[in-house]
């Protein structure tokens, strides 16, 4: 069967709880929402993160995954989220991560369910691996480990992440693989 078709959607912070608290809603249209995937212009975009008084973090980001067509697939698994480059120079400065769900349901024990405006304060962050993780560490909104797909679909995977950036850190523009300034993340799953 074929690969099935995928998105990235950065969602904003402001985004009301309950534009969320349902597959449908995740799956579709939320207002402000832009899709980000790979190339020039795409990325999700901490802004600028002034270290000149010392560590500094970003705002928040929340970043919804989900199948848009299904290849003929029944289901996706197994998925494990990652940095995949990452050129600070630093060992304090670190991408945190934490996986949500949509919010007004029972929740896998490793996810926390989606706040509006969150800032660093507001959910139990982890360091993002900076390898591929041994086991699954991002989660499906309210099903647990796995995703049944019938024709689209049936929910996404959402998780909230920020720029925890050292004292001393090499200043300048980090993205994709430009030497030296490198920050990717790669995602993997499994289909069938």
């Amino acid at each position: 069967m074929a690969e099935p078709t995928t998105r990235f959607r950065l969602i904003p912070q402001d985004t009301a709880v309950a534009d969320l608290n349902t597959e449908a809603k995740r799956l579709g249209s939320i207002t402000g929402q832009s899709v980000v995937s790979t190339g020039d212009g795409n990325e999700v975009d901490f802004g600028t993160i002034d270290i000149s008084a010392g560590a500094a973090n970003s705002g928040v980001k929340t970043v919804l995954w989900d199948v848009t067509a299904d290849g003929g697939n029944t289901a996706v698994e197994a998925f494990k989220l990652w940095l995949s480059e990452k050129g600070f120079d630093q060992a304090g400065s670190k991408i945190k991560l934490q996986p949500l769900s949509g919010g007004d349901q029972a929740t896998p024990s490793d996810t926390e369910n989606y706040e509006l405006n969150a800032g660093v304060g507001d959910y139990t962050w982890g360091d993002m691996p900076e390898s591929e993780p041994g086991s699954q560490n991002i989660f499906p909104s309210d099903e647990g480990a796995s995703m049944v797909l019938d024709t689209a679909s049936d929910d996404a995977i959402m998780w909230a992440m920020y720029a925890a950036i050292a004292e001393n850190e090499t200043t300048g523009t980090y993205k994709g693989t430009t030497t030296d300034y490198e920050l990717q993340f790669s995602l993997k799953y499994s289909y069938s």
